[in-house]
């Protein structure tokens, strides 16, 4: 998936392993993942889900996500990437005016069973699109997004109750990324978050990465980094003292971390947003 996003973009595709959709695990753009067919687990910011055929998940600009699929049977999945502009939120307010609209938030939400067909039908013309068929692709891009946010919120999929956390037995690790997500800006180890989860150190870290994805320092620096990336746009701190106060005790090896993640350093990042 593209760090920097030029125009809507969409793709199918299936999945049969423990590998993540994509490498990178947030970014600057919107996010539709909807599960076309399948199960599979779905972490969003500090929250594990089981998705099944149907669901779908909204992933905002900088929200930490990611997907972990069974080996059998294999998870169809279309992804759909959209820039803020490319909703034109004002336009959908004025034709709607009589709803007031608030800008989309990062959510899980199904498909009534009636309506997938439609759905997929809408995603099926933009895949056709996105192969650049004429100079009106762009266009029809741009009037199905609309005609899917406007789908979405008729039948209140952004507002309804969202899909089933992990079941019981995986209660532990959620337990682990609520702790986490908390306490990012201490020094966290192993052994202290494996401890909130009530396994053993070896036990925790191999159930970790399969439920999340993500090994358990993979995890927590994505976090550290997500909140740094914010400091560095909305605060004049020094760098050291941002990442000091994100959990890296080390400035040198945030910053190695942040320009393998972003491409950049965190001085271009904050320069290149000013």
């Amino acid at each position: 998936m593209p760090k920097i996003l030029e125009r809507i973009t969409i793709s199918k595709g299936k999945r049969g392993d423990f590998s993540p959709v994509q490498s990178d695990h947030y970014h600057t753009f919107y996010e539709l993942f909807y599960l076309n067919f399948g199960k599979c687990r779905f972490l969003l910011k500090d929250t594990v889900y089981q998705l099944e055929k149907g669901d779908l998940v909204l992933i905002c600009p900088g929200d930490l996500h990611h997907a972990v699929y069974s080996s059998s049977p294999s998870c169809e999945i279309i992804i759909l990437c959209f820039r803020k502009e490319d909703l034109e939120w004002q336009k959908m307010q004025h034709m709607i005016s009589n709803v007031r609209l608030s800008e989309p938030h990062s959510f899980m939400g199904s498909i009534p069973a009636l309506y997938q067909e439609e759905f997929t039908g809408i995603l099926t013309r933009m895949l056709a699109e996105n192969a650049q068929i004429d100079e009106y692709s762009e266009g029809f891009m741009g009037c199905y997004l609309l005609e899917l946010m406007l789908m979405l919120m008729r039948h209140s999929v952004m507002n309804e109750e969202e899909p089933d956390l992990l079941n019981s037995r995986d209660a532990d690790i959620l337990t682990a990324t609520k702790y986490i997500y908390k306490n990012y800006r201490k020094p966290l180890s192993l052994e202290e978050v494996s401890a909130q989860a009530a396994l053993s150190p070896t036990y925790f870290s191999k159930k970790f990465k399969q439920v999340t994805g993500m090994g358990f320092k993979e995890y927590l620096n994505f976090v550290r980094l997500r909140h740094a990336q914010t400091a560095l746009l909305t605060t004049d701190n020094t760098i050291t003292d941002i990442a000091l106060e994100n959990g890296f005790n080390d400035s040198n090896y945030f910053k190695d971390l942040f320009k393998k993640v972003y491409g950049k350093s965190p001085r271009e990042f904050r320069k290149s947003k000013s």
